[in-house]
């Protein structure tokens, strides 16, 4: 069993309730990232086929493209916030006492939430004047390729607080800071787990 499965087990209430929540919106985001991430692909290519091969471009092939990966991207940001998979210099964090860096860990991501608000009021603003305009190439409203930025906002906003929910009861920094795998890493290459390998020692000659 490993580390979520244990803690899942061992959640309620409030916990229980931010951990289905979380993983919940996981499963659902995961499903459309996975579709525009193949619809991307397929747009590209068949972009550089019609333009190279056919010598007869496609005039909406680049706009789809771009359109389709911001959505992608944004989508995705909700993604690493819940897995801890952003970027992040944990060396100083790492070194003061465990309270006050999960306090500085909490302001941090209170920041955090304040800006995905303002991104999400004033994204929604964007949309909703993105309305009256036309996509170049593809002809549509606007407004829905726009609302990649608001949506994404409100999912980044219910994942952050979730995990910031189950942080209150994690003790070790470090599944507050790194995903599980890259906590499995640090942990094999630290403990150098080789398995069933056994080094030999050097015998002086």
């Amino acid at each position: 069993m490993d580390v979520k499965s244990v803690e899942t087990t061992e959640e309620r209430g409030l916990f229980l309730i931010a951990r289905k929540v979380g993983d919940g919106l996981e499963r659902a985001v995961e499903i459309p990232v996975f579709l525009l991430s193949i619809v991307m692909t397929v747009t590209v290519l068949a972009g550089v086929f019609f333009r190279y091969v056919v010598r007869a471009p496609l005039g909406w092939s680049e706009e789809l493209s771009r359109y389709v990966m911001i959505w992608m991207a944004l989508l995705s940001v909700a993604l690493c916030i819940w897995r801890h998979e952003h970027v992040g210099v944990t060396m100083f964090i790492k070194k003061l006492p465990r309270l006050l860096a999960k306090f500085i860990i909490f302001v941090s991501n209170g920041l955090i939430l304040y800006f995905l608000y303002v991104l999400a009021r004033y994204g929604f603003r964007m949309a909703e004047g993105g309305k009256a305009q036309l996509s170049t190439a593809l002809h549509t409203t606007m407004e829905w390729w726009l609302m990649a930025v608001p949506v994404s906002a409100v999912i980044c906003i219910v994942m952050l607080v979730c995990k910031m929910i189950l942080d209150i009861r994690r003790k070790n920094l470090d599944e507050i800071l790194m995903s599980e795998d890259i906590i499995d890493t640090v942990k094999r290459e630290e403990g150098l787990d080789f398995g069933e390998v056994r080094l030999k020692e050097e015998r002086p000659l």
